[in-house]
């Protein structure tokens, strides 16, 4: 997952070393976690939304990103945006069930209500839940969130005790089923970034930087973007406000 904030367009090389994470993301075996699956990288498909004044990208897909048109595409349209200040989510999948690799599942996802528009990406599962009324565990975890956060907008102490509201329902339900809560979330004029993992600490990691005026929180270290990064503690909650 990959967020970012900037008074200014966001280049290309941004998502487009991104998307290389697609063919050598690192996976739990590279931490010496358990893997049934032995697939490499993030694989299952994609998405990218992106936020300017009055203007928006949202675009998915479920194939490798390294391998979908479609993405290049909606790199291209990001490019074009004009209207600053600028908010970006994209989220590439690695999903334990090939018969839900599906467009539909692909992360972020996007939710309108009367004064709130959010965009979400997940990094863990909840086993049991499969696919529940149209919805995989990481759409569960956003609606719960969306509904705990209501309709007015919400400080930072509100926001996070609507995260651990979503959480403890999980809980209750999924008795030690989480492997990780980790997410980014676009929310109104801001990214919210929150580690929890519950298994592999090390997999489920965020990073965040500052480079060229653009505040970046990542799952992984980008290519082309080395230098100083910082790791996300475990149940860390992260503000990215979008630059005045």
């Amino acid at each position: 997952m990959i967020g970012a904030v900037s008074r200014r367009p966001f280049p290309p090389k941004i998502l487009v070393a991104f998307r290389a994470l697609a063919e050598s993301g690192k996976t739990p075996k590279d931490f010496g976690c358990p893997q049934p699956d032995p697939k490499p990288g993030h694989p299952d498909g994609w998405g990218i939304a992106c936020l300017g004044e009055a203007e928006e990208v949202y675009r998915r897909g479920a194939l490798k990103a390294t391998a979908d048109p479609a993405y290049e595409d909606a790199v291209k349209a990001v490019a074009r945006m004009a209207n600053p200040p600028f908010l970006l989510l994209a989220h590439l999948r690695r999903s334990p069930r090939r018969d839900e690799i599906r467009t539909e599942f692909s992360h972020p996802f996007r939710r309108e209500t009367a004064n709130r528009l959010a965009f979400f990406g997940h990094d863990g599962a909840v086993e049991g839940h499969g696919v529940r009324n149209g919805r995989t565990d990481s759409i569960a975890l956003f609606d719960r969130v969306v509904e705990g956060l209501g309709l007015a907008e919400t400080d930072h102490a509100e926001f996070k005790r609507a995260v651990a509201a979503a959480k403890e329902s999980f809980d209750r339900e999924f008795p030690r089923k989480a492997s990780s809560y980790t997410f980014l979330m676009i929310d109104g004029d801001r990214i919210v970034a929150h580690r929890d993992a519950r298994t592999c600490v090390p997999y489920y990691s965020l990073h965040e930087t500052h480079q060229d005026e653009v505040a970046i929180v990542c799952s992984e270290v980008l290519g082309g973007f080395e230098g100083r990064w910082r790791l996300l503690r475990n149940g860390e909650f992260l503000e990215l406000p979008v630059p005045r």
